[in-house]
This record gives C-alpha cells, structure tokens and sequence, in this order.
C-alpha cells in the first residue's frame, strides 16, 4: 500500500443521505448548538449537526421567539413549560451525501429541540 492510497483509507467516507431521527440527536444538539439573536425576534442556531457533524445555522422567526429576550436550549425532557417553544430541525448542510433527492439538503437528519426563556 502507498502512502496515499494508506491516507485516502483513513480519510472517513461522507455518511449516505438518510432521513432518520434518533432522540440522542437532540441530546447531542443541545449540548453543542449556541444561540444568537442577530436583530429582535430573529435566532440563529448553530452548531454540529449530531449525524454528519457539518456546522449549521438554523434561522427562527416566530411570534412566540419575539417575545423571548435571553434564551437557552433545553435538553429534552418530555415536558415543555409555558415559556418554552419546541422546534423541529433538521440538518441543512451543503456536503455531498450520496442518495441525497435533488430537492433536499442536509444528510437527512432532523430532530426537535426545546428553547426557553432564560431570567437574567
């Protein structure tokens, strides 16, 4: 074996394109992803999607997020307070995964995470 042909078998192989969910996803995202509040009642999270690992940004605009001043994401517990907003991700990520529709991004992975109102 050459040494590039020994490099090229350690250089990991992209994860095939696989709509699929697991609850360590969102474990795993709210360990990782930050928040950023760009200008009033816009989010941007960001962080390692918990399948493919690529960094994402995800955009949240809602009524319920614009009434919010400090936040936070929860690790999922099953129950969601009244100052808390569930939502659903999924990876949007531009790297090749094979299989991948034309119409879809990310490498299929989509899970819910839980944001809250932080008091200061």
């Amino acid at each position: 074996m050459t040494d590039d042909q020994a490099a090229q078998a350690r250089v990991p192989q992209p994860l095939p394109y696989l709509e699929i969910t697991n609850q360590g996803y969102a474990t795993l995202a709210a360990q990782t992803f930050t928040i950023e509040e760009p200008k009033s009642g816009t989010l941007v999270l960001r962080g390692p999607c918990p399948r493919c690992n690529a960094v994402i940004d995800v955009p949240v605009v809602s009524g319920i997020v614009r009434s919010f001043r400090l936040f936070s994401v929860r690790r999922p517990s099953g129950k969601n307070s009244a100052a808390s907003h569930a939502e659903p991700m999924m990876c949007t990520c531009e790297d090749e995964h094979a299989g991948r529709p034309k119409d879809a991004y990310g490498c299929g992975a989509y899970w819910t995470l839980t944001l809250s109102r932080q008091d200061p």
